[in-house]
């Protein structure tokens, strides 16, 4: 099911001993594991990789031994707030520029000769000033060869209104749509290219494209139409936490189904607090990454990180947010998922995971929907024991 990216061919132009790779995850911490998991299966003998500096994520760096660099970049919290709000004015020409030329010094002092992008809108500007290769992580809802539709999220104020539309006649509508939101997008990207006399791109999707683009993702859950010379899927990278396995396993009532909850770095754990409620001590609840604390009972056993793949074999069920690593964890251990999504990207992966039976929205579940679904699952599913 999983193609492993060990298998990958990420060679290039040997000219001297080490060539010197260049990461820029955007900055959230799902984007800088994955990016670890492929800086993992290059030959460190061949090749010299360093990372863009975070300070929220600069100690998974350091712990897996790459060296760090500064680097202007996109605010984080004010971008996922304005994607949130289907706001696209972080990508103003001015940002745009002072991201871009950052990155064109850093690539130049470093002498880098390849540069791995996630979510990294500028990079392909800079990598082209900078005359290095310049390789793209990509989800496969994310290409401009995508064979299902990006449905109108339920967010958008156009939401309800397609709800009442034919399908067909919907997901025309928002092909259009989104054709032109992309181009619309894209005009400071084109402003800038003129500048620096760059060629002109077609819409956004073009631009975030590098010379090579690696699919994190699976063909059955993201088909598409043709990939074209430069585009291949790698699979999922999954960030395995090294941790003790026993530690939480030995807070677990095993005579009661597991469910996970993991909502990432990005989910809203508030909408879940109503899993405190005594009624679900009916079941053990592993919470991974609620650093705020807002599941707190007795029956809930919370861990700010931890081995998801590890619960998951034990799981009845996930509670999650739809997350790229998330998701492929859980179908990898064969666990039903209900997803809240924190952003319309993370709804995508959901709506695969709708066509494909692997999970379901709970976005409009009401208190006796949660109560529900929880029991239908852990019923439905055979109470997995530690071996």
């Amino acid at each position: 099911m999983f193609q492993s990216c060990s298998a990958i061919d990420l060679s290039f132009d040997m000219a001297h001993k080490r060539q010197r790779i260049l990461f820029f995850p955007f900055n959230l911490l799902s984007h800088y594991l994955r990016c670890l998991v492929l800086a993992d299966t290059y030959d460190k003998s061949l090749y010299d990789i360093r990372f863009i500096s975070s300070e929220k994520y600069n100690a998974y760096i350091e712990a897996a031994g790459y060296e760090v660099f500064s680097c202007a970049s996109f605010d984080a919290d004010f971008v996922m707030q304005c994607t949130n709000n289907f706001n696209f004015d972080w990508l103003n020409e001015k940002d745009l520029e002072r991201v871009m030329i950052s990155q064109v010094k850093c690539i130049n002092a470093i002498k880098a000769d390849l540069v791995i992008g996630d979510v990294a809108p500028t990079l392909k500007m800079a990598a082209e000033l900078a005359s290095v290769k310049h390789i793209t992580l990509v989800n496969g809802y994310m290409t401009r060869y995508y064979a299902a539709t990006r449905k109108i999220p339920r967010k958008h104020k156009a939401y309800d209104l397609m709800q009442q539309l034919p399908a067909r006649f919907a997901e025309a509508l928002t092909s259009v749509g989104e054709r032109l939101a992309f181009r619309r997008i894209h005009v400071p990207f084109n402003n800038l290219r003129k500048r620096y006399d760059l060629r002109l791109i077609k819409d956004y999707l073009q631009e975030l494209e590098g010379d090579e683009n690696l699919i994190c993702d699976m063909p059955e859950l993201f088909p598409q139409k043709f990939l074209p010379q430069g585009y291949r899927f790698i699979g999922p990278l999954i960030y395995q936490h090294n941790e003790d396995a026993t530690d939480w396993q030995q807070q677990v009532n095993w005579s009661k189904p597991l469910i996970c909850v993991c909502m990432g770095s990005t989910g809203n754990w508030a909408q879940l607090s109503f899993l405190n409620d005594p009624y679900y001590s009916r079941y053990t609840i592993v919470a991974a990454g609620d650093k705020a604390g807002v599941l707190s009972a007795d029956h809930i056993i919370n861990r700010d990180f931890i081995n998801l793949n590890k619960v998951l074999e034990k799981s009845s069920l996930m509670i999650c947010h739809g997350g790229n690593g998330t998701i492929y964890t859980g179908v990898l251990n064969r666990v039903f998922m209900l997803c809240l999504a924190s952003h319309f990207e993370q709804e995508y992966n959901i709506e695969a995971l709708e066509r494909n039976g692997y999970g379901e929205s709970a976005a409009a579940f009401s208190e006796k929907d949660w109560k529900e679904h929880i029991r239908f699952h852990c019923e439905k599913y055979k109470l997995r024991q530690p071996a």
